[in-house]
């Protein structure tokens, strides 16, 4: 589909009269978003409006890594996108969706235009953000969070003024944005109106996706299923609510978190604080009259509903036991989570922070930091303060095992497996954990042919122990953690991409024991816990004797401060510790460090440096390079998190931190 040059230098000049000029596009609900998308187009990324060649498709491997992000959720996109293909298909649309980042990761297409859809750049791997190719459906309703309209010359590049494009965004339970649902035509009449009932055919299934997911991702609640009448129940839902054992709600769907949960002047944090009920009533009355609407009644407006319960995933469900002690805000009890842990640290807070807040996510987690920092004590907190905590945390050192017991240890065998086998197999770490956590310290280490292993696990949700012919269906939540610097290796082909992504989903780095604020404080803990094992409470340190231990560099971190401590206190004879008692070379060893830096391993977090000198940038280049470093130091050099924010794959982001000549501060004494 050639523009002609009068048609691209017509839509160049109208783009300048209105960006430039004032001008005002055809008066319609969407006009505003649309000019201020224009704006951003022209201004902010630069976009050129004349440009008439097909949008950029991604790489084979990029599309991939896109694709994986996000597998579950396309199992249950698929059967909304089949359902709109097929009432689209007679009048030529193809439909596709993209992730989060504007990448179209799954297709349809119509059999006899699909070579021209796929010319013009319809096809999976486009990138359709804004950044890319300016005003677009996918682009701009990733930008504005809504679902938008983009007919014809409305679009921003010459290239796509001949399209009509319905998109709708749709949303995590964490109101993040997960993919677009969008529907585009080659041809399509002048007239905007036109495409109204197809815009809305989009935003429903949408929708409908958008609460299948939602349904999924809080399966291992009760959810209460409901609405205003009680006969389209069971075919309809508006509104998804789910609350664990203990009636606190978890989530919901978007129309209860916007309509229900986030009233003004009130906070909503368990069913009894929402409806003229509790939680208890709920079950009793489900219990009674099995599969019947329950009748509900908003607290605070009288508004009616009927209700459905549904069950929790039986297979993911914790126990329905409550904790004796109390709950607190966060939904710990207070004997566990992180009450335990010395949290006076301003990094170490935040961490405790977003921890609580992917607990009960099915979000992998990745630890960062040095050898000692407490890695496993931090893991094991996040376990216990998750529904997950009276079922397994199952811990494996990855290099603390030789490397031909660890598919053994990890995947279990079953008898006569191998020479030496257990008479009746052994159930491995991954099976031991089925319910639980498995926590996998040192992933780093783990060799090439077990890490594909263990992708496949993650993949399909079942493992087959050696020498079995069935595979065992397991459920799971990942922790891992590693000193060492994982992107180097997976560089390096030492460890896998595909399983890297898999892993970090939610980074967290722990501050080496020698950079806390409240060292001190560790200190003191760390003395308390080691006193009341010996039964010696009246042990204290002398005062110069916590100076010099706050002072020192801690190469080992916690770990070697509990050791020096346990051995302190195990020779101390009098009441009260003095340097004498710690290991000889502690003190008065080459470990002293009082003006020189501390050693660091690959993750540890330090002050940004001076950036490495480098050739002259393109003014957009400095542009995105000063972003780009805005973005990573509040992000503590976390790429993950900074490649999110900006909307950039992680492959793009390293590529252009390669360019940009970017270094992080753990890598610059390389």
């Amino acid at each position: 589909m050639m523009r002609g040059q009068g048609d691209i230098a017509r839509h160049v000049e109208r783009v300048v009269e209105v960006v430039e000029r004032g001008a005002r596009l055809p008066r319609h609900p969407a006009q505003d978003r649309l000019t201020r998308s224009w704006q951003r187009s022209l201004s902010k990324y630069q976009v050129d409006p004349g440009l008439a060649t097909t949008p950029q498709v991604v790489t084979a491997q990029e599309l991939r890594e896109h694709r994986d992000r996000l597998d579950a959720f396309m199992r249950i996109a698929r059967e909304g996108m089949d359902r709109l293909h097929e009432q689209l298909r007679p009048s030529s649309y193809c439909v596709l969706l993209t992730d989060a980042t504007g990448v179209t990761v799954d297709f349809r297409t119509v059999p006899e235009l699909d070579k021209e859809f796929r010319a013009q750049g319809f096809r999976n791997g486009t990138r359709w953000s804004e950044m890319d190719e300016g005003t677009c459906g996918v682009g701009t309703c990733l930008v504005d969070g809504q679902p938008i309209l983009v007919h014809r010359g409305e679009h921003f590049r010459s290239h796509n003024i001949g399209f009509t494009c319905s998109s709708a965004p749709i949303l995590g339970i964490d109101d993040q944005p997960l993919a677009v649902l969008d529907a585009s035509a080659l041809y399509s009449p002048e007239n905007r109106d036109s495409q109204l009932l197809v815009f809305q055919m989009v935003v429903e299934k949408a929708r409908l996706i958008e609460d299948a997911f939602a349904f999924h991702s809080l399966r291992q609640y009760w959810i209460l299923q409901f609405g205003r009448s009680p006969e389209l129940l069971h075919v309809q839902t508006d509104y998804l609510l789910a609350f664990d054992d203990t009636g606190m709600i978890v989530g919901g769907n978007r129309r209860a978190r916007k309509e229900l949960l986030a009233r003004p002047g009130r906070v909503v944090q368990c069913v009894s604080d929402l409806f003229e009920c509790s939680a208890s009533d709920l079950l009793a009355a489900a219990h009674a009259q099995p599969g019947q609407a329950i009748p509900l009644r908003v607290l605070d407006s009288g508004e009616r509903f009927f209700a459905l319960l549904r069950v929790p995933d039986a297979r993911r469900r914790a126990p329905t036991a409550v904790d004796s002690g109390s709950i607190n805000d966060d939904g710990c009890n207070e004997v566990r989570g992180f009450g335990h842990l010395a949290t006076d640290d301003s990094r170490v807070r935040t961490n405790v922070s977003r921890a609580l807040k992917v607990a009960n996510r099915d979000i992998p987690v990745m630890l960062l930091g040095e050898t000692g920092t407490g890695k496993e004590a931090f893991a094991k907190a996040i376990h216990d303060c998750s529904s997950r905590h009276r079922q397994p945390f199952i811990a494996l050192n990855c290099a603390a095992i030789p490397e031909s017991l660890i598919e053994s240890e990890l995947f279990g065998y079953r008898d006569g497996a191998f020479t030496g086998a257990r008479a009746k197999g052994a159930r491995g770490k991954i099976v031991q954990s089925d319910g639980g956590t498995l926590f996998l310290d040192e992933i780093g280490d783990m060799p090439l042919v077990l890490q594909s292993r263990l992708l496949r696990v993650l993949a399909e949700g079942e493992v087959l122990p050696l020498g079995a012919e069935q595979p065992i269906p397991v459920k799971l939540h990942i922790i891992c953690a590693t000193h060492q610097n994982l992107p180097r290796l997976v560089e390096e082909g030492r460890f896998r991409e595909d399983l890297y992504y898999r892993l970090n989903g939610a980074v967290f780095v722990l501050p080496p024991l020698r950079e806390r604020e409240d060292i001190g404080t560790v200190i003191d803990r760390v003395l308390a816990e080691e006193v009341k094992a010996m039964g010696r409470e009246s042990l204290r340190l002398a005062p110069e004797t916590r100076d010099a231990l706050i002072r020192h560099a801690w190469p080992g971190n916690i770990r070697q401060l509990r050791h020096a401590m346990r051995y302190a206190c195990a020779i101390c004879e009098s009441t009260l510790l003095h340097t004498a008692h710690f290991p000889p070379d502690l003190f008065f060893g080459p470990r002293l460090v009082s003006s020189r830096p501390a050693p660091r391993d690959d993750y540890a977090v330090c002050e940004a440096l001076p950036e490495q000198p480098g050739p002259p940038l393109k003014e957009k280049d400095a542009r995105l390079r000063e972003r780009m470093l805005e973005v990573l130091r509040r992000n503590q050099w976390q790429v993950t998190v900074s490649a999110k924010e900006l909307g950039l794959s992680r492959a793009t982001f390293y590529r252009k931190l390669t360019r940009l000549n970017i270094v992080p501060p753990n890598r610059r004494d390389n």
